[in-house]
């Protein structure tokens, strides 16, 4: 098994809910499969940064979502490869990488996620939060490229009150996947 880690940072004054066609709303990015790997989800770390000042005090929640249509057009970053976390593994990264999202709107293809989050955490935007997944706790994107784990932030709760980021704030999510 090879390990690998990457970080997406959101857009700033990220958007919350679900998205809808082209418009991503809440959704961040994601982390895609490729046609010879799929990967696991072993850890997933998550704080808010706010330019040059102290994050605003409010409760955030993101949404892991299983996804089986991969955005496409403008609007998405290339893909950021995770980094080998040990030596003696492939050196490049054989899943599709890590997407961010730069625009409200994506350009001919919008992403297809679950109806239903697969996990959702939430947090306190002046404290980091750290997820271990191990055992039990797998979070597991097949092989293929359309599929992967997509990332949303769903504000202060899922289905009611939702709370899009204040201005110059980002959500940054750092993972660890093993393939």
């Amino acid at each position: 098994m090879a390990r690998y880690a990457a970080s997406l940072v959101s857009q700033a004054a990220q958007l919350s809910g679900v998205p809808s066609g082209t418009t991503v709303n809440g959704y961040m990015g994601y982390w895609g499969g490729s046609a010879t790997a799929g990967f696991r989800l072993r850890r997933l770390n998550a704080s808010v940064i706010a330019g040059a000042g102290v994050p605003t005090s409010q409760q955030v929640a993101v949404g892991v979502f299983r996804q089986t249509v991969a955005p496409a057009g403008t609007g998405i970053a290339a893909a950021v490869l995770g980094l080998p976390l040990e030596t003696h593994t492939l050196q490049t990264d054989p899943t599709a990488g890590i997407f961010a999202l730069t625009a409200t709107t994506i350009g001919t293809t919008g992403p297809t996620i679950g109806a239903n989050p697969l996990y959702v955490f939430g947090f306190n935007s002046q404290t980091t939060l750290d997820l271990p997944y191990e055992f039990l706790e797998e979070l597991i994107s097949p092989i293929g490229t359309p599929n992967g784990l997509a990332f949303v932030n769903l504000g202060a709760a899922f289905a009611t009150t939702t709370n899009s980021l204040p201005a110059s704030h980002q959500i940054r999510l750092s993972m660890e996947i093993e393939v």
